[in-house]
């Protein structure tokens, strides 16, 4: 039987209401920031450089004003997810909120929403535009922290994290798109897009088609643009590269930039969104995804991680999430659309990307039924 200190104390957070993050980034061993008193505090983006061990929560429509953390009042690293986790007694939780109800996008909608994006590439500026759509599925929310720790164990790649806030409600997260990273006065910015199955994937990038290379070079060229824009001159490049994602495979290249003095809060707020969660122009891009998108996107394709103004600084785009709903979650899932796309493809690639948690849910549900019939 596997069960973990870490998962029961998950549960017991999650019952009691606590606030918490808890995250595992590449390579690493788990954290867990637990608050004292549930309420997030929020700070300005100029009174970021005062923070240290904090997680940053940002939605896709972010308030420079009003940046919500989570303080690390109590926290944990958790080499062996089986040891004995203090269960904060003392602390105080409020419950969740109801979330408003789950919404499946179907698809004949979602494959209208990028025809409509075809016709605007032809009589606007717009050259890309992200559009996401929602895919219910039943879970119950105490089963998250086990989830959660198969998709540690499932993707070592990814940023794994499982957060509960009275604001934002219950969030978990897999993402393979590092937002930022930063230490030493030294920035790297991944710049992922274009999407294959795992199945059919080149090793080499020049092998991939001239939509995909397209569409992930316009990422990277805007990442650079805001770079430099900033004043960051030393920029350097790295890629692309392939790199896998449960059942998708995308490219990627690497830029690194010395910050030479800027604030790295500048920095995050020119780079949110990229093209690779909103479009190209970026400002057009916003403007088609409000017209058309019928959910709210919260705090998918915003970015969270851990935050330390006098340490380390590591920023996650928060993609292949879900919101939970008590007895059922919300996945969110989106598309890269440019010219050239095919309405069909874009669905397709849309359920690569939901199926990367729909698989994993499926095999613990089997795991579930497994322990149950053994002990009957």
């Amino acid at each position: 039987m596997r069960t973990m200190g870490l998962e029961h104390a998950l549960r017991s957070y999650l019952d009691r209401g606590l606030t918490f993050a808890c995250f595992r980034r590449p390579g690493r061993p788990f954290d867990l920031w637990v608050q004292r008193s549930p309420d997030l505090d929020v700070v300005d983006h100029a009174m970021l450089y005062e923070l240290n061990e904090v997680f940053l929560l940002a939605p896709f429509l972010l308030d420079p004003s009003r940046i919500a953390f989570i303080r690390a009042d109590k926290d944990f690293v958790i080499t062996d997810p089986s040891a004995e986790v203090d269960p904060l007694i003392e602390f105080r939780g409020r419950k969740v909120p109801a979330s408003p109800d789950p919404f499946n996008t179907p698809d004949a909608l979602y494959k209208q929403h990028v025809r409509n994006a075809l016709e605007a590439f032809e009589r606007s500026d717009l050259e890309k535009v992200v559009l996401s759509r929602t895919v219910t599925s039943a879970l119950e929310r105490q089963q998250l922290p086990q989830l959660f720790l198969a998709a540690a164990e499932a993707y070592p790649q990814a940023f794994v994290a499982l957060v509960n806030t009275p604001d934002h409600g219950t969030w978990l997260g897999a993402s393979p798109e590092r937002s930022l990273s930063a230490q030493d006065d030294t920035l790297q910015v991944d710049a992922i897009a274009a999407t294959r199955s795992g199945q059919r994937v080149p090793a080499d990038p020049d092998q991939w088609n001239e939509k995909e290379r397209h569409e992930q070079a316009l990422v990277t060229t805007g990442v650079l643009a805001e770079l430099i824009d900033l004043g960051l001159r030393e920029t350097r490049t790295h890629g692309p590269e392939v790199v896998h994602a449960g059942n998708v495979a995308h490219l990627r290249t690497v830029v690194e930039a010395d910050l030479g003095g800027r604030a790295l809060s500048e920095v995050v707020l020119a780079l949110h969104p990229t093209a690779a969660v909103c479009g190209t122009p970026r400002e057009a891009a916003m403007a088609f995804i409000a017209a058309t998108e019928r959910h709210e996107r919260s705090l998918y394709s915003g970015f969270w991680g851990p935050w330390s103004a006098d340490g380390e600084t590591e920023l996650f785009v928060n993609l292949r999430c879900m919101q939970a709903h008590g007895t059922a979650v919300t996945l969110f899932v989106g598309a890269g659309i440019v010219p050239g796309s095919d309405p069909e493809q874009e669905w397709e690639e849309t359920e690569h990307k939901a199926n990367t948690w729909r698989d994993l849910m499926a095999s613990f549900s089997d795991r579930v039924s497994s322990r149950t019939d053994a002990h009957q």
